[in-house]
């Protein structure tokens, strides 16, 4: 036996000693447990009772010698709370994993440090217990307490000591850095300290000369706190943090909201074009990623185009040898009343439409779902958390009453934030407890705020796009766009909502959380059970012949994987995500709104060869469904295998989807293809060049993951991707 630890309580002066046993103890441990199961004592009495009864408290304290805190506090072994949990650094994976088998809820939000990862996780001591016990990656457990409230109720000179220690250590960025976040909003104030080093007073700018770049007490300070997430993330963990920071982008910021009256509402899509085109002017050679949170409630008609969402459109298309650019607007707030939130809030959520100009098919549209369900505040003991762990935000908006012809909105969700609600007091309300925390803007008040809703989760999005784009500057801004979404997926709860039949189930579940919560590590790099390659393209989608515009041509790219040896994942179920990402031309007339005057230029849609086609029956099936009728018809082969089919993954300019099967089925699939369907381009005459006489690029990401095992499928995949992989027109 070893000695483990020993603590020394100071109130009674007792001496706890924790000793862990080797494994050749393991057998006799064993032993004794078998003898208490079959033999007696004289008296009758199972043998090594004393022993074998007391297990779960030799369980609970095991933990407990690891746990830093006051024990008072500590609640029923059985009752479920949040955890701070530290584990052994590269250990988040395997812990994660042992957690999500025990049913624990494990929160994204973490801090790492050179020797420790800090995780939130929610349960029982005993369940905790049983995973500390057999395993060895657990360091220290503690109740997790705090929160921004913790900030947000510090006198002003304190959050200034906060702050300036913070900034301290900030480092300031790379001259090098090439990838930034342009915040199109109230103004920012430049003066943070946690926001100057990383805005330069070249790139902090107003749409109208005479409004001045900085932030207004009339917008609340809404740019300043969407400058503080999309640089730093949610704050709290870098105030808490003890080492320096040196973020890879940097932030630019263009006012597009008047200190007086409003803009006209015809000239929202000019403005946002104007601030932008602004900064490119000023600022020429960055990967830009542009933020908007200012939407307009009453004008998205059904997910119908406006004036403002083709304006996002043409911006990011490309249009006019214009360079593609990607932006990322939030999905607008709802503004459920008392009654919305005590009953069915999601029910509420699925009527509350997508504000404008989010609808825009280019755009990357940014839902709120909700981590935070820990409130501390006394105060509020006798509050509901309205939203559950992991679930929509209460204030979050859909496109479930939206027809399919329209983009499937919003793309992705991330943190929004909670509400808390009292029905004795027919009350709800927003709670630092349950929001993020970021830069203030009134510094002579505070330097830290509360913050949520859709703006928060869009201002997340923009940073995880920037550290996408300055980790692979060689992305196009559809290729960023298209592995966020890549990357996501649905949390259980969400999950928990999928009704039956399947196909109005997932429409459910994409239509209210898009794709789900983006994972910026899997997006960042694969793992050893993760291979992910991303193939950046163009075909020319038409061609004019015999006095008409026809398909011209279609591009096929082989898997790698078709031709290995991978007899060592048989018997193991495989899943391939695969995702096509494009921009197309908008045209926004009312005529486009009808099957013959489109308002997309073109669509592009992949498909897989199915496991029991030939090539030649493949690319015959593809050639029918590209014909102008396709929407018509569309079918699939091995459709039982994919998740959404074709059927739900083709509304938009992004497509998505998830075939599960075993390895032999995959490999026999050996080819994608990516073909044009019509669109405008085809049908419109007169243009210079003719419509039909333009390129179509794209980005198509491709996964091969094996959920369920640890086995490595890289290592082989990845040395046979030094062939090159054949393209064909």
């Amino acid at each position: 036996m070893n000695l483990a630890s020993v603590h020394q309580d100071d109130g009674t002066g007792t001496v706890r000693a924790t000793v862990a046993i080797t494994d050749a103890w393991i057998p006799r441990l064993t032993q004794k447990i078998t003898d208490y199961r079959d033999k007696e004592t004289r008296g009758g009495n199972p043998q090594n009772a004393p022993l074998i009864t007391n297990i779960e408290g030799i369980r609970h304290a095991a933990l407990l010698s690891i746990f830093v805190g006051d024990r008072s506090r500590l609640p029923p072994p059985n009752e479920s709370i949040w955890w701070e949990i530290w584990i052994r650094r590269d250990t988040r994976e395997e812990f994660t994993e042992l957690a999500r088998r025990a049913e624990l809820n494990v929160s994204s939000t973490t801090l790492t440090f050179p020797d420790r990862e800090i995780l939130l996780v929610e349960g029982t001591m005993d369940t905790l217990s049983r995973i500390f016990v057999n395993s060895l990656m657990m360091t220290e457990v503690r109740l997790a307490l705090d929160t921004p409230s913790a900030f947000i109720n510090m006198r002003n000179d304190e959050q200034v000591e906060w702050s300036d220690e913070a900034a301290q250590r900030l480092l300031p960025p790379d001259p090098m850095v090439r990838s930034s976040v342009l915040i199109l909003d109230s103004g920012v104030n430049r003066s943070h300290p946690l926001i100057a080093p990383y805005l330069d007073p070249k790139h902090w700018d107003a749409w109208h000369p005479a409004w001045g770049p900085d932030d207004m007490a009339r917008y609340e300070g809404h740019g300043t706190a969407m400058a503080g997430l999309a640089l730093h993330g949610d704050l709290e963990g870098f105030l808490k943090a003890t080492t320096h920071m040196q973020h890879n982008h940097v932030l630019e910021s263009v006012k597009i909201l008047p200190p007086a009256g409003a803009n006209p509402k015809h000239l929202y899509g000019r403005i946002t074009q104007d601030a932008v085109l602004q900064m490119e002017a000023i600022n020429p050679e960055h990967w830009r990623v542009t933020c908007l949170a200012v939407t307009a409630i009453d004008d998205a008609k059904g997910g119908r185009p406006t004036a403002w969402s083709a304006a996002i459109d043409q911006l990011a298309s490309g249009a006019d040898d214009e360079p593609q650019r990607l932006i990322v607007v939030s999905a607008g707030n709802s503004q459920p009343t008392t009654k919305d939130v005590l009953g069915n809030y999601l029910d509420f959520a699925d009527l509350s439409q997508v504000h404008s100009p989010a609808q825009a098919w280019n755009a990357l549209t940014v839902g709120a779902y909700t981590e935070r369900t820990n409130v501390v505040d006394a105060r509020y003991a006798h509050w509901s958390l309205v939203a559950p762990f992991g679930d929509l935000s209460p204030t979050s908006s859909t496109s479930q009453s939206w027809h399919e012809q329209w983009p499937i909105k919003p793309d992705v969700v991330l943190e929004g934030g909670n509400l808390i609600a009292n029905a004795a007091m027919a009350a709800h309300a927003p709670h630092s407890d349950v929001r993020l925390l970021t830069t203030d803007f009134d510094l002579p008040t505070a330097q830290f705020r509360e913050f949520g809703d859709t703006s928060a989760a869009a201002a997340l999005a923009s940073q995880m796009a920037a550290r996408l784009a300055s980790a692979n500057p060689h992305y196009w801004p559809e290729t960023v766009r298209g592995m966020l979404v890549h990357s996501a997926d649905w949390t259980d709860a969400m999950k928990g909502h999928r009704v039956h039949p399947p196909l109005s189930g997932n429409r459910l579940l994409l239509r209210r959380y898009g794709y789900g919560v983006p994972n910026l590590d899997r997006a960042l790099q694969s793992a050893s059970n993760d291979l992910t390659m991303v193939i950046q393209d163009s075909l020319r989608p038409f061609k004019f012949e015999d006095g008409r515009t026809k398909t011209n041509q279609m591009n096929i790219h082989r898997f790698p994987w078709s031709s290995l040896d991978l007899t060592a994942l048989e018997g193991i179920e495989m899943e391939l995500r695969v995702t096509l990402s494009y921009f197309i031309e908008p045209n926004p007339s009312e005529r486009g709104f009808i099957q013959r005057f489109r308002y997309a230029s073109h669509g592009l849609r992949f498909a897989v060869k199915g496991p029991l086609e030939t090539e030649e029956t493949f690319k015959a099936r593809i050639q029918h469904e590209s014909l102008p009728d396709e929407g018509a018809g569309i079918r699939d082969a091995g459709n039982e295998y994919w998740e959404l089919g074709p059927k739900l993954r083709t509304s938009g300019s992004l497509h998505s989807d998830r075939w599960r099967g075993d390895i032999a089925s995959l490999q026999r699939c050996e080819s994608i293809l990516i073909y044009p369907v019509s669109g405008w381009w085809r049908e419109k005459r007169g243009g210079t060049p003719e419509y039909w006489d333009r390129d179509a690029r794209y980005s198509l990401m491709v996964s091969l993951r094996a959920p369920e095992t640890d086995i490595d499928i890289y290592t082989p995949i990845a040395t046979a991707l030094t062939v090159p992989v054949e393209i064909e027109n």
